[in-house]
C-alpha cells in the first residue's frame, strides 16, 4: 500500500479509474513462465550394428596425443552429451548410447557397453557413461530432478573377478562410488558433489535404482553437471576398477 502525502489524491483517482486501470503494479504482477518438464530417454540415438554409439568420424577433428580423434555428441531436448572418439585407439570418452542386452563382460568392444540388468529402464536405449572431463550441458538454466541408475557389465565383472591390476574380487571393505558435480547457472562457484554407491559392503548395485535429486539445493538452477569416481581399489596413477555408470530417463525442467 502507497504510503506517501499524496495517497489520499492517489485513492480518489483510482476510485475514478477502478474500471479502466489499476493503481498499482502490484496488482497486476507479471505471469511466472511455466516450466516443462522433460525426460530424456536416449531414444534418438542412431547405433551401429552391435548395439552401440559412442561417437563416429562425423565429428568435429582434432588431435588426440599423435592420433585423429573427432568431437562428437548426442542432443535431445536441448542437451548435449559430449563424446570423444578416436579410431586408431578404438577408445572414446564421454557419454555413449547403448541398447544391448548382454549382461556380461568378456571383451572391451562391445562389451562395455552392456550394463548388468540387460536392459533399458524404458524403451531401448540407455546411456553409458565414461567421463574424461566431458560434461551434461543443458543449454540453460534446469532443474535437475533425478535419473535412474545401473552398474555396467564391465564394472561388476572388475567387482567379481578382479581387474587385472589390483588383486582379487572386491571384499567386504572394498568400495566404489560416482560422483555427481553441478555447475550453477548464474555464474557462481560450484563444489556441491553428490555421491552415488555403486558398490559397498560387500555388495553392488544389480538393478536400475532411481537418484532423486528433487529436494537437493545444489541441483537447482544449473547449466551442467560433471561425473567423478572413488573407490577403494587403486593405485598411484588413480583408480583400478573400471569407471564407467549407465544412465537413463534423465529428468529436468526448465
Amino acid at each position: 500500500m502507497k504510503t506517501n502525502k499524496f495517497f489520499g489524491l492517489a485513492a480518489i483517482v483510482c476510485g475514478f479509474a477502478l474500471s479502466f486501470t489499476s493503481c498499482s503494479k502490484e496488482d497486476n504482477p507479471a505471469p511466472v513462465p511455466s516450466k516443462t518438464t522433460v525426460t530424456i530417454g536416449f531414444e534418438k540415438a542412431t547405433l551401429n550394428a552391435d548395439g552401440y554409439w559412442c561417437g563416429d568420424e562425423t565429428g568435429t577433428p582434432f588431435d588426440n596425443w599423435g592420433s585423429e580423434a573427432f568431437a562428437c555428441s548426442y542432443v535431445e531436448s536441448g542437451t548435449t552429451f559430449p563424446v570423444n572418439y578416436t579410431p586408431a585407439w578404438a577408445s572414446w570418452s564421454g557419454f555413449a548410447v547403448s541398447n544391448r542386452t548382454a549382461t556380461t563382460f568378456k571383451d572391451m568392444i562391445p562389451d562395455q557397453f552392456n550394463n548388468i540388468t540387460g536392459k533399458a529402464k524404458s524403451g531401448k536405449n540407455f546411456c553409458v557413461v565414461y567421463p574424461y572431463g566431458e560434461e551434461i550441458d543443458f543449454g540453460g538454466a534446469v532443474t535437475l530432478k533425478g535419473f535412474w541408475y545401473t552398474n555396467d557389465a564391465w564394472t561388476v565383472d572388475a567387482i567379481l573377478n578382479g581387474d587385472g591390476m589390483t588383486p582379487g574380487k572386491f571384499e567386504k571393505e572394498d568400495w566404489l562410488s560416482c560422483y555427481i558435480m553441478p555447475t550453477p547457472a548464474n555464474g557462481s562457484v560450484g563444489g556441491a558433489r553428490y555421491e552415488i554407491s555403486l558398490a559397498k559392503d560387500g555388495d553392488y548395485v544389480k538393478e536400475w535404482k532411481y537418484c532423486d535429486l528433487s529436494n537437493v539445493e545444489a541441483f537447482k538452477n544449473i547449466s551442467s553437471i560433471s561425473f567423478g569416481f572413488g573407490g577403494s581399489r587403486a593405485t598411484d596413477y588413480g583408480l583400478t576398477t573400471p569407471t564407467y555408470i549407465c544412465i537413463d530417463d534423465m529428468v529436468i525442467e526448465k
